[in-house]
């Protein structure tokens, strides 16, 4: 166990002492530690004295845990009956798994080590403290018991997935008994929201706060022993946490025990899954999808064989073309279809609310920047044959990024069109909000530019999102300050424009950036990854 240690300590050393090489990154850190610690003690000073009498109901919270706690069980179960999952990185594979160390040493080497991975990734539950002080009350003692049991579902979860991988792996009876039983279970507990709602006559969200609150529900795995844990801490059950902890920690060894047994060799297992993760980072890292096991034959058209046009134009034929092989509908995807489906959903329940309508759009503009910046448009810049090509630059830059401007225009027209017919607001909204969000995704687009000039060459993706944030603050906020300007000047018929400046502004600020990011191709320093 001391080569453990000693490797487990050297890690951490060598980690703190790389920050020197990566400045960026240590900003970054320090950022986010002084914003915790600002959090905290906005939420101590602020709160201290200010007594509120009625709460928020906390079934809320039992309700977010026990979802959580349920969709993790689902998601590692059925990744244990596919390529299972890993405590290891292929490092520790060549370190570890030849080394002359008990299998058992090794695997709790593998369990601290994604304790550390677990703690920093809980790290956001701390952010939420202030909510969850004035929405319920909850103190350091329940923000904390959420910090730990989150940490402990994740540990479980991994070695579900293992366990459930090594129990099914080549046997087709064993893969359909798991599904089965995960199946049943989904079942039972949708057949008594069914029969408790009918029974009590009661709405369907009261019979799902009901549900988590029940005694019952506390022995269902991880999302119920997860409640149990949250609700003996907060109503001082000292035996309901025991027993969530005992039910975690008994689970726990029996999965310990059989992945270290003699009938069950987890090495050959787990290395799969740790190249199987590794091949997929760096296929994320590439800006490629990863496929394992491809069996199915495409069949690929004559007119697809070839990719047409000359120069710099060939470049938004190629860009077409992959999105004609990824999706049967022409720029309609996964995320076309569930942002209209959200759409609908709010506008049905909006029913014309203005503010309701606005609210929809910020929405929709904070995911389409995440989908925008991790995009395809970061790597088709940093491909070698971009560079080959006999024309200027900014020729190129627009070539390679007309596919990724057609896309926000699409989507913008499709979502806004169903949150027009399902009521959210009349079709003149409906047009001008289609319209800010396609310039606001153009604008996205001329961001990935600005930032793959300035940040190409940053190779941590947490210090890019971290600038980039800033960056695009600074950009938008004379578009957003200009159109609440408007809203205020404007009467209230002609409201449905109040969007036309932040359009505006969006696609003056898209102009300049190309303008002045255009030459970026020449400069390959600023270009590389």
């Amino acid at each position: 166990m001391k080569a453990l240690s000693y490797l487990l300590i050297t890690q951490f050393k060598n980690r703190l002492l790389a920050l020197k090489k990566k400045p960026a990154l240590m900003v970054l850190y320090l950022f986010i530690t002084i914003m915790l610690l600002f959090v905290i003690v906005v939420s101590i000073v602020f709160d201290e004295g200010t007594k509120q009498p009625n709460f928020a109901d906390e079934r809320i919270v039992f309700l977010i845990l026990g979802g959580v706690g349920l969709l993790y069980l689902g998601l590692y179960v059925t990744t244990g009956l596919s390529t299972g999952s890993t405590l290891f990185t292929m490092s520790d594979v060549g370190l570890l798994f030849v080394a002359p160390v008990s299998s058992k040493k090794i695997l709790f080497y593998g369990i601290l080590s994604t304790i550390g991975k677990s703690i920093l990734a809980s790290i956001f539950i701390l952010y939420q403290i202030g909510n969850l002080k004035s929405s319920f009350g909850y103190g350091v003692k329940e923000i904390m018991a959420l910090f730990f049991i989150y940490i402990v579902a994740i540990i479980f979860g991994q070695l579900l997935s293992i366990a459930t991988y090594i129990f099914s792996n080549g046997n087709s009876g064993r893969k359909k008994m798991v599904q089965t039983i995960l199946y049943l279970g989904a079942a039972v507990l949708l057949f008594y929201l069914v029969v408790s709602q009918r029974s009590q006559q009661i709405g369907f969200m009261e019979a799902v706060f009901q549900m988590v609150d029940s005694k019952w529900f506390g022995f269902v795995p991880m999302g119920g022993w997860m409640v149990l844990f949250f609700k003996g801490v907060i109503r001082g059950a000292v035996f309901d946490i025991l027993i969530s902890i005992a039910l975690f920690a008994v689970v726990t060894v029996l999965f310990i025990v059989f992945l270290t047994s003699g009938t069950a060799d987890y090495y050959e297992d787990v290395l799969l899954s740790t190249e199987i993760t590794q091949q997929k980072l760096l296929a994320s890292k590439e800006g490629r999808r990863y496929q394992q096991n491809r069996k199915k034959k495409v069949k690929v058209s004559g007119n697809e064989q070839e990719i047409k046009g000359k120069g710099a134009t060939a470049l938004i034929y190629k860009n077409i073309l992959e999105l004609k092989r990824k999706s049967r509908f022409f720029y309609i995807d996964s995320y076309t279809f569930v942002a209209c489906i959200g759409a609908g959903i709010a506008g049905y329940n909006l029913k014309g609310k203005v503010a309701g309508a606005y609210g929809v759009l910020a929405v929709l503009l904070y995911l389409q920047f995440f989908l925008t910046m991790f995009g395809s448009l970061r790597f088709e810049l940093t491909k070698p044959y971009i560079f080959l090509i006999p024309e200027k630059s900014i020729k190129k830059v627009v070539a390679a990024s007309v596919a990724s401007l057609i896309k926000p225009c699409i989507d913008g027209a499709a979502i806004f069109a169903v949150f027009a017919i399902t009521g959210g607001c009349d079709p003149f909204t409906a047009i001008f909000l289609a319209l800010a969000y396609s310039a606001c995704g153009i604008l996205y687009v001329g961001l990935t530019i600005l930032y793959q000039r300035f940040l190409g060459a940053q190779p941590n993706m947490i210090a890019k999102a971290f600038v980039g944030i800033g960056l695009l603050l600074i950009v938008m906020a004379p578009a957003i300050v200009s159109s609440v300007i408007v809203s205020f000047l404007l009467p209230e018929s002609l409201l449905f424009l109040s969007t036309l400046p932040f359009t505006i502004c969006c696609l003056v600020f898209t102009v300049l950036i190309f303008l002045a990011c255009g030459n970026m191709l020449e400069k390959i320093e600023c270009a590389s990854k």
